[in-house]
This record gives structure tokens, sequence and C-alpha cells, in this order.
């Protein structure tokens, strides 16, 4: 697996837990836009446009690709993990789901009474599912 796509599935990882805020952040982004530079024509002429605000909202937020770029990571995340036997969620969970990892895979090892080599071909194994499943 080259590089580039290793990290990226760790970064993803790393934020897997906080999916669902990014995306209720990003919906609330959508719904309440800051405008940093104001129309100041007031008054002005009438549009031949004619406005559902309501309409436009929901559109928006469908159509936006960071909302379904987090949603897929969500639900492939959630998906391969749903899929993998225990001592891979505890790798998963240990090296990238904490907040504030303590255990190196070494660590994990021990604790679980396995080798290194053994989980470092599950989480190998992982992350070759991840990237299948993302298409990459």
């Amino acid at each position: 697996m080259e590089k580039g796509i290793y990290k990226h599935i760790e970064q993803i990882l790393r934020d897997y837990p906080y999916l669902d805020k990014y995306i209720q952040d990003r919906r609330r982004d959508l719904m309440y836009p800051h405008d940093e530079h104001p129309d100041k024509n007031i008054g002005g002429g009438r549009s031949n446009i004619s406005s559902n605000p309501t309409e436009n909202l929901a559109i928006t937020i469908s159509d936006d690709r960071q909302i379904a770029a987090l949603e897929k990571n969500r639900e492939v995340i959630t998906d391969c993990l749903e899929r993998v036997d225990e001592d891979t969620q505890i790798i998963i969970g240990e090296l990238y789901l904490k907040k504030h990892p303590t255990l190196t895979l070494t660590g994990i090892a021990e604790a679980i009474h396995s080798s290194r080599s053994s989980l470092s071909r599950k989480r190998t194994d992982f992350f070759e599912m991840v990237k299948n499943e993302m298409g990459w």
C-alpha cells in the first residue's frame, strides 16, 4: 500500500470518533452562513428568480461534497470495524480511536498475549479492507 493512502486512512481513523460532530457543524454552517461582505445595495430592484429558501437549503445540504465525504468515511469505517475480529477492533481502537492513545503495537501485543507481527498483519489487512471499500 502506498504511504500516502496509509497516512490518509490513519487520519480518517483518528477523525472517526468526531465525524458526527464534523457533519453537524458543516450542516450548521450551511444553514446559517456567515457573510463577510454583506450586500450594501438596500432596496434595489426585484429579482426575476423565484426564491424558496427552504428548498434551496435542502438542496445545498444534500449536494454538499464535504458532508457526503464525511458520511462515506463514517459508513466505511463502521462497516469495516463490524466485519473484523476482536483483536483487530482492539488494535484500531487503541491506536487510532482513543483520544490519547497510551499503548503501542508492542504494548497491545503484550496485553492480548499475541505477537507484534500478527497484530501488524491484522492492521494492514484492515487498512486494505478500508482502501478497497473506499474504492482507491
